[in-house]
């Protein structure tokens, strides 16, 4: 393609640009790629072309984060812990993972809530810590973004028990679900199976993400095993736009997933949460797995505002612990406050 421009000529052939007439000399260059996204096996998901070799995310400027899939950067002096988790986790991302994606009927919905109990509150499914605002539509007051470290639990079935299938537990961070129907969420599984009087025994273990009412979304060459230290970052760039990072310290890899909302869902921002759940599995909530005890630390929370929450500095929120019951109201899971990020979530080992 030739064009005229007065006495220069520009050339624009496979993506390269020659000037000439007004130079003394030729120069050429590569065109910028439009957008750094790269669409993934399912719909409406992308990950993120690599970055060049000399960059940093401890010192690249927020907009280039953003670009190449990073998660914001906590305010370092509102929150030093958290943006010294947040740096932590940007020095191991050392080797990014495309995700290849598979999408299960697994579903970790809203809180199936229950009674209160001694200012605990309780849900089928759910034990954690909740943190709400007065948030009513997406907006500056709106939960933007949040972190969690955790170890990813061993999994086992209810001690001397062998119920001739599947347990399933998720350990995950998350955005709304509280009070109203979405959740956009990311964390692993630790699943138990047992058969035959404790014949046949197995375990599965995987990083995931969410947006109910869609289940959960497998990202199964992102392995993790029981024992690994798993950073989290979930938050949105519009209330249909959500966005997931993780990282495995064991083996410094991480992975980054921008994800569309499921139709007619809507982001609020409302509840920003730290769970451990048994999900619904075949339309029916799961047993538990006997995970017996996972812990979470910098767990924080900002706005768009950057106001910072967390379970026990809750600032400007409210904070909320959370009891799991069985199907027949009995305790199963409950959460213990450690510091002002960090809590225990505790099983009791009967995985009902």
């Amino acid at each position: 393609m030739m064009l005229s421009i007065g006495k220069d000529l520009v050339k624009i052939s496979a993506g390269l640009v020659i000037l000439s007439g007004c130079f003394s000399s030729t120069l050429a260059f590569a065109a910028e790629p439009a957008t750094r996204e790269v669409p993934l096996n399912l719909p409406g998901a992308r990950t993120y072309v690599d970055p060049p070799a000399a960059f940093n995310p401890l010192t690249a400027p927020d907009a280039d984060l953003a670009l190449y899939g990073f998660p914001p950067r906590p305010d370092a002096t509102k929150s030093p812990a958290t943006f010294a988790t947040w740096q932590k986790a940007m020095a191991a991302s050392q080797n990014h993972v495309v995700p290849a994606l598979e999408q299960t009927q697994i579903m970790h919905g809203p809180a199936n809530k229950s009674a209160s109990v001694k200012n605990t509150s309780s849900s089928y499914n759910w034990s954690g810590y909740v943190l709400t605002n007065q948030a009513s539509s997406y907006g500056s007051s709106s939960y933007y973004f949040l972190v969690s470290d955790y170890i990813v639990p061993i999994a086992e079935q209810a001690f001397g028990t062998c119920n001739n299938g599947w347990d399933y537990s998720s350990t995950w961070a998350g955005i709304d679900g509280w009070s109203n129907g979405d959740v956009l969420q990311a964390g692993t599984e630790s699943d138990a199976y047992c058969y035959g009087n404790s014949s046949s025994k197995a375990t599965y273990y995987s990083a995931w993400y969410e947006w109910y009412p869609y289940g959960e979304v497998r990202i199964g060459n992102f392995p993790i095993a029981p024992g690994d230290d798993i950073f989290v970052e979930v938050w949105s760039t519009s209330n249909t736009a959500g966005h997931a990072y993780m990282v495995n310290y064991t083996n410094n890899t991480y992975v980054n997933i921008a994800f569309s909302a499921p139709p007619g869902t809507h982001l609020v921002g409302n509840s920003a949460e730290w769970v451990v759940e048994r999900p619904s599995v075949g339309g029916r909530l799961a047993n538990l797995t006997n995970y017996v005890s996972d812990v979470l630390w910098a767990a924080d929370a900002y706005d768009f505002g950057y106001r910072a929450g967390s379970p026990g500095a809750p600032g400007a929120s409210s904070s909320i612990p959370v009891q799991m019951l069985d199907n027949n109201g009995a305790v199963i899971s409950y959460p213990t406050l450690i510091g002002p990020a960090a809590f225990v979530a505790n099983d009791t080992g009967s995985a009902r």
